[in-house]
């Protein structure tokens, strides 16, 4: 994550959608409550996209010359939003993803997200060895409104062989959004267990610096082994439940591999 950015996104919107109020004739409350809900969904996809349902990015990628298609919903307080995420590996070692949404508000209104990430896998991580990966991508979000851009840098740790897994993520996030941009250091720390033969569960804090830190929990079960996925997961931004409480239901589809 997948990583929450509510605070600082609405305070950069508020100002503008309230003058934009004025000028349209659009209710000012209208608009502060649309940009507060742009940039809790901003939120969710930022810094990276990771595997469902963990905002933390883990060091794996999908098989050599897979595909995989993640599909998802997501429910705050006030908005829902359904996700499209499809993502090939075709050389080996590089996982390209390109991913959307469409969120609806409870006022009827609605807006679009569009994310894309390439993930280089430096070192796969075995029982003993640590994982590292480093991932490159961005988002756009309600037609311009919102473009930033993240590099990360992701390792995985074997706690207890593949039953136990740490994921950190270290990086940075580039707002090209208003003047002047801005950079802002972005984290992430996960531990990731076996709970039973085909089950995970996670659970998670991250965040971007300046911001209030964020926690998730998640579960994931595979129904067909390394093919079909069911996941599920819920999480806030700390000490902030009523205002940024998140769920989200989604599968994962995996295919063999076939762009060899």
């Amino acid at each position: 994550m997948p990583m929450l950015h509510i605070i600082s996104f609405f305070t950069s919107h508020y100002a503008r959608s309230l003058f934009s109020a004025r000028v349209f004739g659009v209710s000012p409350q209208t608009t502060a409550l649309r940009a507060l809900l742009v940039g809790i969904w901003a939120s969710m996809v930022l810094p990276a996209h990771a595997g469902r349902p963990m905002a933390t990015d883990d060091v794996d990628i999908i098989e050599a010359g897979a595909c995989q298609l993640e599909v998802w919903i997501e429910r705050t307080r006030d908005s829902r939003g359904t996700w499209l995420n499809p993502g090939c590996n075709p050389f080996g070692s590089t996982e390209f993803s390109l991913g959307g949404s469409r969120v609806h508000e409870d006022s009827a209104s609605a807006f679009t997200v569009h994310q894309w990430q390439i993930k280089q896998m430096l070192r796969a991580h075995d029982v003993t060895q640590t994982g590292l990966a480093v991932a490159l991508g961005g988002q756009q979000v309600h037609q311009g409104e919102a473009r930033e851009t993240f590099l990360n840098g992701i390792a995985t740790i074997p706690l207890a062989g593949e039953a136990q897994l740490l994921h950190l993520n270290l990086g940075a996030l580039h707002d090209r959004d208003g003047q002047p941009h801005r950079t802002r250091l972005t984290w992430g720390l996960a531990y990731d267990a076996e709970i039973a033969g085909a089950t995970r569960a996670s659970l998670e804090t991250y965040g971007t610096s300046g911001e209030r830190a964020n926690w998730q929990f998640g579960l994931r079960h595979e129904l067909v082994p390394g093919r079909v996925q069911i996941d599920a997961s819920v999480g806030s931004a700390i000490e902030r439940w009523a205002d940024t409480c998140l769920f989200t239901v989604g599968l994962v589809f995996v295919s063999s591999a076939f762009l060899h």
